[in-house]
């Protein structure tokens, strides 16, 4: 177990004697030990529901001193918190890295949904997910992390409809509202399934049959034509270790499985 200069109990008076020089390396410390426990702990939300979580296994996992915790949260749901506020950064600059791409914005909707199954390969979005779905987001963040995510798919359809994107009867507040509820929906329903490991299958068909319903018909030649919402989501398609192959296509559909 590690023995921590940030846990109040371990700092010896020399140590705090010792004025500005030594603050730098101890905030230092006290910034890892931290990042320490939210690592481990995301991992423990990640594998189980709050109430299965054990704040042994997290000091277990994080190798730090009860003491060293307790200094930087002050209970598990504390830690639960500090893991959603993770997760909200992780969203949030995921957000800025696809608009980053400069791509239209019915790609950067779809890019969302891959840039989402690339931060699910690691546990914060896991477990702020599974944090969030049992009402562990604080009175700070009503509605999180549903209402960020409409606001975003409401801009990005919305400059859809301006651009001539979409169906002219095609409402982007509705869409966005749909992909929300669907998303939450193939999280939860993929979770209890099969542990997520068929996420990706059941993004891939959501937003396939949304975009197939909602996009202007010329958009979506181009789009099926360079492999629709399988090209995107190809790398998590292929690792699921039951999936039938998936193979772009030129037809009716952006993707189909091998028969």
């Amino acid at each position: 177990m590690v023995e921590l200069a940030d846990d109040p109990s371990h700092a010896s008076s020399g140590a705090r004697a010792e004025g500005p020089r030594a603050e730098a390396p101890r905030q230092a410390r006290a910034l890892a030990t931290r990042g320490a426990i939210l690592a481990a702990a995301a991992e423990e939300f990640a594998a189980g529901s709050y109430h299965e979580a054990s704040l042994s296994r997290i000091l277990e996992r994080s190798n730090v001193t009860k003491g060293a915790l307790y200094f930087h949260f002050v209970s598990k749901e504390s830690i639960a918190l500090a893991v959603v506020d993770e997760m909200e950064l992780v969203c949030r600059a995921m957000v800025e890295r696809c608009r980053a791409l400069d791509l239209d914005p019915l790609r950067t909707a779809a890019q969302l949904a891959r840039a989402m199954q690339d931060e699910l390969d690691g546990p914060v979005l896991r477990a702020g997910q599974r944090l969030c779905s049992e009402g562990f987001t604080g009175p700070h963040r009503p509605g999180w992390p549903y209402r960020f995510w409409q606001d975003v798919f409401v801009d990005l359809f919305g400059r859809a409809a301006t651009a001539g994107l979409l169906r002219p009867w095609a409402d982007p507040t509705s869409l966005a509202r749909t992909v929300v509820d669907l998303s939450g929906g193939a999280f939860v329903a993929s979770l209890a399934i099969s542990g997520l490991d068929d996420l990706a299958q059941r993004v891939c068909e959501n937003w396939e049959l949304l975009l197939g319903a909602a996009a202007d018909p010329a958009w979506l030649d181009t789009w099926r034509h360079d492999g629709g919402m399988g090209a995107v989501l190809g790398p998590h398609l292929a690792r699921r270790r039951d999936a039938p192959a998936v193979e772009p296509i030129t037809g009716d559909g952006g993707w189909v499985p091998e028969s």
